[in-house]
């Protein structure tokens, strides 16, 4: 809808058309008849999931969807889901094992199968089985906490009660468990193989946001059938049939708030004529991130009292981002002997060395020691053409530089820098499987500018802020919370869910749904098959 033909006036607005705020917007236009307005700064709506084409529309990416766990008939994620789209996203089991962990010694394939991934452990690492056993279980009972504490308090659990269910109160973070319950090294890579989902290395990961995450992922990864994109193209009518709007290309500016109460946002339209306008809602829902939110969409009159702290955690804390790099195949990546799966291909077994070297290729452009691999066309049936996407992490101030000077018009020796990047990843590529750079047919690199340019994040960040374990510590980090200092204002998304991506962004979004309500009745609906 066109901004000029809008209401200025609505029972709700949220800031971002992430999964936190599609899930506010589905749910509460549903089941409580709410007048929404979500306000989009990119030209594509959805956030990470959203979807783009290229080459005249032949290639087809997702941005932020590589796969998501739990969505196996009857998992809490696919209820959820299928009641913020109203069932009209088919979600696709990837093929079998769904995941490659490759070190320079070994691969470790993974299958979505508890028991078996188990047995699969325990027949590599059998001197390690009473220590296996152990750690499923362990996994189980901090992934229930998340849950727990999501459905009855709308919030994440506080750091002590992690803390409490380790048999030493000193085990925190993955490194610190797996370093006290294992010995061999390389079932300890293999364990913390999926950091990259986070993007935090083991010492610095809270061992229950990583238990969560392959629980998560127990019953295999699963894709949207057509794309990250039919997400969106299945809330928006749910949005508009209540009254509701979505609109695009529009930039929050702040948040305004009146007697210590948000009441409406100003906002700036980004294109032609830069036209402002303020829309009013006596519910604003913020999922632009905690940082972004309280550091600049509150206005710096209005007093909030972490504002110093939440800076200081935000610079001790900074997030890896990184970059990706898009591409069109002529063929089927199959002809290689792909089938689909995800591949983590490391450079070390130890995972602290791997992040801390994760600029070095950068640096000399050779091989690209840590990648993440993954294939949209061989998980998706209704592909026309085939596309892979590959990720590597990196730190934005190697693209500082550049930072001021206006998308797709950053000058000759950025898009220099993009092309030794392409290069290096499709050589890197074509070693461990022969033939794949002559399928390549078309290339696109985004960079953490691209991630800052079109999401507000800082320094690009991919994942919101860091799963620290002083993010569940509630007396040191205020700002990890659904309800905030201002009255009628919320935060939805990773950043008020417990983990990061699209499932974290989701239970987020259901957080501050619940928050709003003030009732716990709509998860009698929700779970409702």
């Amino acid at each position: 809808m066109k901004n000029e033909n809008l209401n200025d006036n609505f029972d709700l607005i949220c800031i971002g058309s992430g999964m936190g705020s599609l899930t506010v917007a589905s749910l509460l236009s549903r089941y409580a008849g709410k007048k929404i307005l979500v306000i989009e700064k990119h030209f594509q709506v959805g956030g990470y999931t959203h979807a783009f084409a290229r080459k005249q529309n032949k290639f087809h990416w997702d941005v932020g969807i590589h796969y998501v766990g739990d969505m196996h008939s009857g998992g809490f994620s696919r209820l959820l889901m299928d009641k913020i789209t109203n069932k009209k996203v088919v979600w696709n089991k990837m093929p079998e094992p769904f995941e490659k962990f490759v070190y320079p010694n070994r691969t470790f394939e993974l299958f979505g199968n508890e028991e078996k991934f188990k047995s699969d452990l325990i027949a590599e690492f059998l001197d390690e089985e009473e220590s296996i056993h152990k750690y499923f279980k362990d996994l189980h009972k901090a992934s229930a906490l998340f849950g727990k504490s999501m459905m009855m308090k709308s919030t994440t659990p506080e750091l002590s009660a992690f803390t409490a269910q380790m048999e030493n109160p000193e085990i925190v973070t993955l490194k610190d468990y797996l370093d006290h319950h294992f010995k061999n090294e390389d079932i300890k890579a293999i364990l913390a193989s999926q950091w990259g989902d986070y993007g935090l290395p083991p010492s610095k990961c809270l061992f229950a946001t990583h238990a969560a995450l392959v629980v998560h992922y127990f019953n295999g990864g699963f894709y949207p059938v057509g794309g990250g994109g039919k997400i969106f193209e299945s809330v928006e009518p749910i949005i508009e049939g209540n009254g509701g709007a979505v609109i695009n290309t529009t930039e929050v500016v702040n948040i305004i708030i009146e007697n210590g109460k948000a009441i409406g946002v100003k906002t700036k339209f980004l294109r032609g004529e830069k036209k402002e306008r303020d829309y009013f809602a006596p519910i604003i829902v913020s999922c632009a991130g905690a940082y972004p939110t309280y550091m600049k969409l509150i206005p710096e009159s209005v007093p909030i009292p972490f504002r110093k702290s939440l800076s200081e955690f935000y610079n001790k804390e900074k997030m890896a981002t990184s970059v990706c790099v898009y591409m069109g195949l002529s063929e089927s990546p199959a002809k290689l002997g792909f089938k689909g799966e995800n591949y983590w291909i490391f450079a070390s077994n130890d995972h602290e060395e791997n992040f801390r070297k994760r600029n070095e290729w950068l640096e000399n452009f050779g091989e690209v020691k840590n990648l993440y691999m993954s294939f949209p066309s061989l998980k998706d049936p209704d592909a026309k053409n085939h596309t892979a996407d590959m990720i590597a992490f990196t730190d934005y101030s190697l693209f500082e530089k550049w930072k001021d000077l206006p998308w797709k018009k950053r000058g000759e020796q950025y898009e220099e820098f993009k092309k030794k990047i392409a290069d290096s990843v499709v050589d890197t590529i074509e070693m461990r499987f022969p033939g794949f750079k002559n399928i390549v047919e078309y290339i696109e690199v985004s960079t953490p500018l691209t991630n800052e340019h079109f999401t507000s994040h800082p320094d690009g960040a991919i994942y919101g802020l860091a799963c620290v374990p002083e993010r569940y510590d509630k007396t040191k980090s205020p700002w990890f919370d659904v309800t905030t200092p201002i009255e009628g204002l919320f935060l939805t998304g990773v950043d008020a869910g417990g983990s990061p991506g699209i499932a974290g962004a989701m239970m987020g979004g259901l957080a501050t749904t619940l928050k709003i309500l003030g009732s716990r009745d709509i998860l009698k609906n929700i779970l409702k098959e």
